[in-house]
């Protein structure tokens, strides 16, 4: 009896320890978020891995609290399990391609509560620059309404390592992507469905003055189409987020309204403060 009573007494202890064990300083919030609250199903040699490349390739993520991160890594796995990874032309994908490039979905979904994109089935990966038969032309990325999405890894890659040029592949084609959940995918997010057409009309002002040949703030691409145009705002919106809210502060704080997340607001996992 008397054991059992100091087994009972050690428990938590033994708890405490072991949550050192797996999730190292922040032991107790990391551990509880991770296992209590999202049920992460991974190892800590699993979530070491996990943690330090995301925080280094991935600036938003480094920048989450451990609650934060840990339902990054939820998100994270439930997306990187439904999709398919399939290298071409000489890519052998790896493990650190899967968690990359689906950590960009993530980032951008954060805020939504759809976030699988279920239109998107899996991801063809080239080592660089591809030939794209259909249209005929040479591209970094491209994403269809439904079916797999083709990616040049050197330039998801190049997005990542540059997180201010105003420049991110995945960032970009899953823009598209999200988008077209509205039409093509089992389930979307409907408060972004509902809140997009005021983003567009908002942004219809910038996109005509773009399109007239007037200097901007975003780059040239943005006045192709309001498809590109949307796309071009998430990679500076990720990417330049005190530039972008300095000149387009509107069209910002609409799309902080849109995506239910503001890239400023570091300290709080970039919830939107009304």
């Amino acid at each position: 009896m008397i054991f059992f009573i100091l087994f009972l007494i050690a428990l938590p202890f033994l708890f405490l320890y072991g949550a050192y064990l797996i999730y190292g300083k922040n032991a107790l919030p990391a551990f509880y978020y991770n296992k209590v609250v999202y049920h992460n199903p991974i190892s800590k040699t699993e979530y070491d891995k996990i943690d330090s490349l995301l925080s280094e390739q991935l600036h938003f993520f480094k920048q989450l609290s451990p609650e934060g991160k840990a339902k990054f890594i939820h998100r994270l796995l439930a997306f990187k399990n439904q999709k398919k990874f399939i290298g071409k032309e000489g890519c052998t994908v790896t493990e650190e391609m899967k968690i990359v490039i689906s950590g960009a979905a993530i980032q951008l979904t954060f805020g939504l509560d759809q976030y699988l994109m279920d239109n998107i089935r899996g991801f063809i990966i080239y080592p660089s620059i591809f030939f794209n038969k259909m249209i005929n032309q040479r591209l970094k990325g491209g994403t269809p309404p439904e079916g797999n999405m083709q990616l040049s890894w050197q330039h998801v890659e190049h997005g990542f390592v540059y997180p201010s040029d105003r420049y991110n592949l995945a960032l970009h084609e899953f823009a598209h992507a999200l988008k077209l959940t509205i039409t093509h995918a089992n389930d979307f997010d409907f408060k972004f469905y509902e809140y997009l057409e005021k983003w567009e009309t908002i942004g219809s002002k910038e996109f005509e003055l773009m399109q007239h040949g007037d200097e901007n703030f975003l780059r040239k691409y943005a006045a192709v189409n309001m498809h590109e145009f949307f796309a071009v705002c998430v990679e500076h919106f990720f990417e330049v987020p005190e530039q972008f809210h300095y000149n387009l502060p509107n069209i910002y704080y609409h799309l902080c309204i849109l995506l239910n997340l503001d890239p400023l607001n570091k300290g709080k996992d970039y919830i939107v403060e009304k």
